[in-house]
């Protein structure tokens, strides 16, 4: 069976998400490549031993880019990587209310 006669089978939504995975691909990379960026730019702050707020700025981008990027992977990957994430953080938020 070709690619062509998979999806024409498909429903209708099915299809659209296959087509728009292109799309997330694209902005996956994106995202990847700025967060790579701003841990560099951590790291290279936090060697120079720049001022409070400089340092705080960067960790922020930091934070912010891989949280974005581990949320479109998520994306793209389906629902299952969301739902073994929440696992982990109950097993790890009852084992601290412990």
């Amino acid at each position: 069976m070709t690619l062509k006669a998979e999806i024409e089978t498909l429903p209708a939504g099915d299809r659209v998400l296959r087509r728009g995975k292109g799309l997330l691909k694209v902005l996956v990379t994106l995202l990847a490549i700025f967060a790579f960026a701003a841990w560099i730019a951590l790291g290279v702050v936090l060697y120079a031993d720049a001022g409070r707020d400089l340092r705080l700025a960067a960790a922020l981008a930091a934070a912010v880019s891989t949280e974005a990027l581990f949320w479109s992977v998520a994306a793209l990957l389906g629902v299952s990587v969301l739902e073994a994430r929440k696992a982990i953080w109950r097993r790890i938020t009852g084992f601290l209310a412990r």
